[in-house]
């Protein structure tokens, strides 16, 4: 009998990047692959990454931890940099063990690593494996950043100075300066070498997984291959092997989170559900506003609630975030509104529900993957890091969502009125634009579906990733 080919994946500490490595690995061992995920040592790890791949070995049997050994002392003098430039040197530092643990193995096939451990693409290089990048995020966003470090040394000024001004990149639509991640504004900072140096050995990758499907961007994804968002540079072979998303939700009746059966006692389509993830959040004044918003707008709505970092770490417990919605909300809208202060909701359960009709998120890419995989309109409310970018692509180019109101770029305030006719108009069961939007979710919808099926897409290029290992 044939020995399974096997898959070593470096996963990023962000829970946003484990899960869908960690939806990959499932669909790596469902089809016969045998994989290994090489972890930091556990002292160098976050409980949330620890209990996240204890979740994951014990779902799948076979799944191969190894815990790569500890680095050489620690050095104090990053502990102030940018949390990227930390990442970065977190990913450099496990090279040496990677190195050792590769050549350990009787036989690697290919090493699939965290989109921003670029650097570790020299390490299998080294030891003669094929060496892969997992992207996490859509097609659009690689698109950019493969052309970023081309773009930028083109540049006769700082993109900081362009402000809003648009600017534009092979097969997406055209955007703000702005909206393009911080680390690439400004020229002057170690930041912007990182950035720019971890895109630009992207395109080094033997192959780059993307978590997303062609449906959903086929005209980034075409750019990718042509070889124009490189400026004539040979590509990498682009797998789009997504949507990967972390089901959830398989507990007993009894078990079912309290938003659940209240979402169950709602019409059909009536609530909005608000969740900015697991970690971004918005200032005090703005939940105010939220809420004032809300109410107005008279609307239904689940209201997944996180209070800014200081007032949580001050307050303690979770309820005195309620403290902060205006005097009275709660009471004027308990008919027709729940607030949640816990720390996780299953949002594919309440993505799928039949009462949700809209998702207002901050455009992270497992949220964005999460509503299409559903067939919710979203309106957009980008907080940080490629969101924005994020936010263009699904009103523009994929048409599953609007805009909120008067938020045109990071830091302004949007006011209640805004948040009143965004939802007013997303709500809007009657309206052309309402219609248009829901359709065109649903077609998505029908696309994401068809993707894993024998004959879809994403199978089919998983199919070509397993072939090329041959």
């Amino acid at each position: 009998m044939a020995t399974a080919r096997r898959v070593v994946l470096i996963p990023g500490q962000s829970i946003s990047h484990l899960t869908p490595m960690m939806e990959f690995a499932a669909v790596c061992i469902r089809r016969g692959l045998a994989v290994t995920v090489a972890v930091p040592d556990p002292a160098l790890t976050s409980p949330a990454f620890r209990s996240t791949i204890g979740r994951y070995a014990a779902r799948l049997p076979s799944l191969s931890v190894h815990s790569l050994p500890p680095p050489p002392a620690h050095h104090h003098s990053l502990d102030a940099a940018h949390p990227f430039i930390r990442i970065q040197a977190g990913f450099r530092s496990q090279a040496a063990g990677l190195r050792d643990f590769l050549r350990s193995l009787p036989a690697v096939h290919a090493l699939v690593a965290d989109m921003f451990a670029a650097y570790l693409l020299d390490v299998a290089a080294e030891v003669g494996v094929l060496g892969h990048l997992f992207y996490c995020t859509g097609a659009a966003n690689l698109t950019v950043f493969l052309e970023l470090p081309s773009f930028c040394s083109a540049s006769v000024a700082d993109l900081k100075d362009l402000g809003d001004a648009p600017v534009s990149f092979p097969g997406v639509p055209t955007m703000p300066a702005s909206h393009l991640v911080d680390g690439v504004l400004d020229s002057g900072t170690d930041l912007y070498a990182a950035v720019l140096d971890v895109f630009g050995r992207m395109a080094a990758a033997r192959g780059i997984l993307v978590n997303t499907f062609e449906a959903l961007e086929s005209s980034a994804v075409a750019a990718i291959r042509d070889g124009r968002c490189l400026r004539g540079r040979a590509a990498p072979r682009v797998y789009c092997v997504g949507p990967l998303i972390a089901e959830g939700g398989a507990e007993e009746e009894e078990e079912r989170h309290p938003c659940l059966p209240w979402l169950d006692a709602q019409p059909e389509g009536s609530v909005v559900y608000i969740c900015f993830g697991s970690r971004c959040t918005v200032s005090l004044e703005q939940i105010r506003e939220m809420a004032k918003g809300l109410e107005m707008s008279g609307h239904r709505f689940l209201w997944v609630l996180r209070a800014p970092p200081a007032f949580a770490a001050a307050a303690g417990e979770p309820d005195a975030t309620l403290s902060l919605l205006p005097e009275g909300f709660l009471a004027r809208t308990a008919d027709r509104g729940l607030v949640v202060t816990a720390s996780w909701v299953p949002q594919m359960d309440v993505l799928r529900h039949a009462s949700t009709g809209t998702f207002i998120t901050h455009c992270g890419w497992n949220s964005t993957l999460e509503a299409a995989a559903t067939g919710v309109p979203m309106v957009c409310w980008p907080l940080e890091a490629e969101q924005w970018m994020n936010k263009v692509y699904i009103v523009e180019e994929m048409k599953v969502g609007v805009a909120v109101r008067g938020y045109a770029k990071p830091g302004v305030l949007v006011t209640a009125d805004n948040v009143d006719a965004t939802v007013r108009q997303i709500m809007d069961m009657e309206s052309e634009g309402r219609r248009a939007v829901v359709e065109r979710a649903m077609a998505v919808k029908e696309s994401a579906a068809a993707a894993w099926k024998e004959s879809g897409s994403s199978c089919a290029a998983f199919a070509e990733f397993v072939k090329q290992m041959e």
